[in-house]
Parts: structure tokens; sequence; C-alpha cells
């Protein structure tokens, strides 16, 4: 057996990190990466984490991946979703017969050329503006320095775990059986504003003419509203077309104008501005 070195012994128990934000990084990839290669029980379920994604990665996703991932949720004649969906499904959710083996190797696959990449962007932006912290008690001779990243909000960013719940609100309300009528299309539009961050949407429309265009189209209530099997599958198209896409952007706006602010074991903001690195 290979001697061991008691410095790489002690980074890789640490709770506690000099620089925690980018520590926090690679640990929320290996959660989405571990969700992803399990599979999803529902169509519901992958949007979800494609908007878990955006933000745990700093709107860092091209956009082109959502749009390319969109058109998986329009059937075919014979199945409800394309292929790359169906590997991101269950066995027991997906229409098509797909061996799992091939299942998990698609999901292996789009793993390692889409996640991989932009966690490399994502670790970039984040570095640039990373504090680094050195705790009162070390400079005694005594305790941990640096913070505990799984005690952190998202990039060490309250901000973006604010618009990570309001993004959440914004895509569970049309995908949670649909809107209630054309009014509450309004009110959606309300949520869109905020959890886009006024960015435009997939097509390249702003989110006020987005809504009113909606609002005003006579197929506008079936798509968010109807829950019907058919409607329901266009509103999760539509969705990762369009709405997808302006949260990541909104998330890389935010990730560019916020700042960290640590959080104490006991939940409360230190209110210290660090050494930026």
């Amino acid at each position: 057996m290979p001697p061991t070195d008691p410095a790489t012994d002690d980074v890789a128990d640490a709770t506690h990190y000099r620089r925690p934000a980018e520590a926090q990084l690679p640990r929320t990839i290996r959660t989405l990466r571990t969700q992803l290669l399990a599979g999803f029980h529902s169509r519901d379920a992958v949007l979800q984490w494609l908007q878990e994604l955006a933000v745990r990665t700093l709107g860092e996703v091209p956009t082109r991946q959502y749009v390319r991932f969109a058109a998986e949720f329009r059937p075919d004649s014979e199945h409800t979703e394309g292929v790359l969906l169906a590997a991101f499904l269950d066995s027991e959710t997906r229409t098509r017969d797909l061996e799992p083996s091939v299942a998990d190797c698609v999901r292996r696959q789009w793993a390692a050329e889409v996640i991989a990449p932009v966690q490399a962007d994502s670790f970039r932006s984040l570095r640039k503006d990373a504090g680094e912290y050195v705790g009162e008690t070390e400079r005694d001779g005594d305790g941990d320095a640096g913070h505990d990243p799984a005690k952190q909000s998202i990039a060490m960013r309250p901000a973006l775990e604010e618009l990570h719940a309001f993004q959440e609100v914004a895509l569970h309300r049309p995908l949670n059986g649909g809107l209630d009528d054309r009014r509450e299309i309004l009110d959606w539009g309300d949520d869109l504003v905020v959890a886009t961050r006024g960015e435009p949407l997939g097509d390249g429309t702003p989110p006020g003419a987005f809504i009113r265009d909606l609002h005003n189209d006579p197929c506008g209530d079936l798509l968010l509203c109807d829950d019907r099997p058919h409607w329901r599958r266009c509103r999760q198209w539509y969705l990762c077309r369009n709405v997808l896409p302006a949260f990541n952007r909104g998330v890389r706006d935010l990730a560019r104008r916020t700042a960290e602010e640590p959080t104490t074991s006991d939940g409360d903001a230190l209110g210290e501005t660090p050494e930026w690195g």
C-alpha cells in the first residue's frame, strides 16, 4: 500500500475551506450528475432538474442545449418523447423500448458532453469573485479556517437562492395541472418577470411581450391551462424551449451582480466583506 500524505488526507476530510464557494461547486455538480444517472420518474422532474442545473452552474448552460432538449418533449407518431428524453426517464416512465444499459450509456454521455464543460465554465466564472476567508479563531492558533460549503447558499450568494425559489414557483405553476384561465396567465407573468430578471425568452421575446402574446393567442389558454395529455406535453416543450433559457440568462445576470455573503453555523449571515482573490 502506498504511503499516505497527511496533507492530502486533511484536505479530503476537511469540512471548512478558505474558498468555500469553489469547494461547493464540484459537490453540487456531483449531486446533479448522480440524479441524472439514476434517471427520473417523470417528464416534469426532468424540467425541474434542468432548471436547477441552470442555477447551480451560475447560468453557464448554453442556450442551444435547452433548445435541443425541448425537441425531446415533442411526440412522434409512435412515442411521446424523443430518444434522449426517454433515456433520461426510468424504465417505468418512458414509452420507448430502450435497454437499461443503452439508457445508462446515453445519460453518462450527456453528463460528459454537457455537464463537464459547463462545470468548467462555471468554475471560471466563480473563481474571479470567490472570497477567501480566515477565521478569527485560526488567527489565534485555534479552530478551523473558512466555512463549511454544505451550510452555505448557492455559490455563497443568498440572492441566487432567492432567484432559485422564484424560478421553482414560476415553473411549478404551469406544470402542476396548468393555469386556471387567461387571468392567471397574467398573474403568472408577474412570476415570470422576477424569475427571468426581465431577460428575453428563448425566442428572443421580452417576458412582458411574451405574456401579452400568450394572453391574446387563441390557443394561449390551451397551451398553459388545458390538462389533457397532448396539451400537457406541448406545455412541457414550450417551457423547455422558451422559459428555461430565460431562467438561465437571469441566473447568469444575477451571478455577475451579487457578492458572497457567508452564513455562520447558526444560519446568520456574517455581514463581513471577504478578501477577494
